[in-house]
């Protein structure tokens, strides 16, 4: 819990100039991506895409259908770690070319440094750590055009419910903090925000860009503990396949963030690379993986891999794992259809 006997007035600026940065890139949405370590911007050809790259709903089923559940955690156990953060992410997307639907909720919660803060007499000290919780509920419906052939243009208006919060908790392991964030109660807002993206796919090659949060929403912190925003996102994909549309063979893809982000560890801009394959008679299973690292600071390289298992004709189930540096953990739990 919180600590009580903080003076007000340093507690106040401890919150303000101690809060972690946090962003909502990367977050852990869509089983398939998340196994491919984010690497999905040219590949998105299932009902994912409305988040990572509406314009490839193009290439596409018919219909796509697809649930997912996902967790994403950096919190080292030392008690005084550098800083920590979690996200969760919850998915349920329909596609039906040109349009696309998806619900998903996004928890993006930071932690920085455990900090000393003198209390009472000067040789008493008390170990505080600051926390941020943003927390977006987002419905967006994603339209499509074609320009060329070879060239699909795509947006998804949508409308964003964010709680955003901050706090001040005593001693305890970046992991810990990060469980606190979750619980603590934020100020609802609703923000109107739109993403833009474009998918050109040459025989097996497609190159994808995505620009997500375009209006930059911002949500007021609860208590008048100023705002959190969404910041712009900008993201380029490529990918090969050896067979599009359907379920290719095999399937590599190049990602790299544009822009880069805030997070509790400092900036990052990443670059992933992931590959998927498919397996068995009339391709019932799927083997994916991938990697990823900062392109500047510190690298925090992670590794991941998945799986998908048709559990009846276009009808899989999926599971993807993730691991990496600073105690990085991940996982992810799906449902896909397609036809």
């Amino acid at each position: 819990m919180a600590t009580k006997s903080c003076n007000v007035s340093f507690c106040a600026f401890l919150l303000v100039a101690a809060a972690p940065g946090l962003s909502e890139a990367q977050a852990p949405l869509g089983t398939r991506a998340a196994g491919m370590a984010g690497a999905f911007v040219g590949v998105a050809d299932d009902a994912s895409a409305v988040y990572w790259n509406p314009a490839g709903l193009a290439t596409g089923p018919i219909v796509s259908f697809l649930a997912s559940f996902s967790e994403e955690l950096t919190a080292p156990d030392d008690v005084q770690a550098a800083a920590g953060e979690r996200h969760t992410g919850r998915m349920v997307a329909l596609s039906l070319p040109p349009i696309g639907l998806a619900y998903y909720r996004i928890g993006a919660y930071g932690t920085t440094v455990a900090t000393s803060a003198e209390n009472g007499p000067p040789s008493r000290e008390e170990v505080r750590r600051s926390v941020q919780a943003l927390t977006t509920s987002t419905v967006g419906v994603s339209l499509l055009q074609s320009l060329t052939d070879h060239i699909v243009v795509g947006a998804t208006p949508k409308l964003v419910r964010g709680s955003a919060a901050r706090g001040l908790f005593g001693a305890m392991s970046a992991e810990d903090a990060l469980e606190a964030a979750a619980d603590l109660d934020g100020q609802d807002d609703t923000a109107f925000d739109i993403d833009a993206a474009v998918m050109v796919a040459v025989e097996r090659i497609r190159i994808g860009l995505v620009a997500r949060n375009l209006t930059t929403p911002s949500f007021a912190v609860a208590g008048g503990g100023g705002e959190i925003e969404l910041p712009r996102e900008v993201r380029l994909g490529a990918a090969w396949g050896s067979q599009w549309p359907g379920n290719s063979l095999l399937t590599l893809s190049v990602d790299a963030d544009v822009m880069s982000r805030v997070t509790p560890f400092g900036d990052r801009r990443d670059v992933a690379a992931g590959v998927e394959t498919w397996w068995l008679r009339d391709r019932r299973l799927s083997l994916r993986g991938g990697a990823r690292r900062s392109t500047i600071g510190e690298a925090r390289g992670a590794i991941t891999g998945g799986a998908s298992y048709a559990v009846r004709p276009s009808v899989f189930v999926e599971g993807h794992a993730a691991a990496g540096q600073r105690s990085e953990r991940g996982w992810s739990l799906g449902i896909r259809m397609g036809f």
